[in-house]
C-alpha cells in the first residue's frame, strides 16, 4: 500500500506544474483570465456573436488567421462572442471573476475541452 505521504510526492509536481504561470520570450502568458477591457483600452478590432466561434479553441484559430486586418495579440470568448485584440491580455484586461467574459494571450495553448467523468460506479 502506497502512504499518503508517497502520493503527495508523486501528485505535487504534476499540479505544480498545472498551475504554474506559462512563460514565453516576452514574459508571462495570460490564458482564461476573466474581467472586461480595461479603461482606456484599445477596444477590439474584431468581433462575432455566433456560439460556434465562442469557445476558446475557435477563437484562438479565428486569432491565427493569416489575413486579419490587424495582427490578433489576443483573444476573449463569452456571452457567446468571440472578440479579437491586436494587444497583449496585460494591456486589454480589467480583471474580474464576475465576468463571463475569458481573456487570453494568442500564444496560449489550445485550451482543452472539459469532460465530465464520473467515477461514482
Amino acid at each position: 500500500m502506497v502512504s499518503t505521504t508517497t502520493l503527495i510526492s508523486l501528485i505535487a509536481p504534476l499540479l505544480l506544474a498545472t498551475f504554474a504561470p506559462l512563460t514565453t520570450a516576452q514574459g508571462a502568458l495570460t490564458c482564461g483570465t476573466t474581467g472586461w477591457d480595461a479603461l482606456g483600452a484599445t477596444p477590439a478590432f474584431y468581433a462575432i456573436a455566433n456560439p460556434a466561434t465562442a469557445t476558446p479553441a475557435a477563437c484562438k484559430k479565428l486569432c491565427a488567421t493569416p489575413n486579419l486586418p490587424t495582427k490578433c495579440g489576443s483573444f476573449a470568448v463569452g456571452n457567446g462572442t468571440c472578440l479579437l485584440y491586436a494587444g497583449t491580455v496585460a494591456s486589454t484586461l480589467n480583471a474580474n471573476t464576475g465576468s463571463q467574459y475569458a481573456y487570453y494571450d494568442a500564444a496560449c495553448p489550445t485550451p482543452a475541452t472539459l469532460v465530465k467523468m464520473d467515477f461514482s460506479a
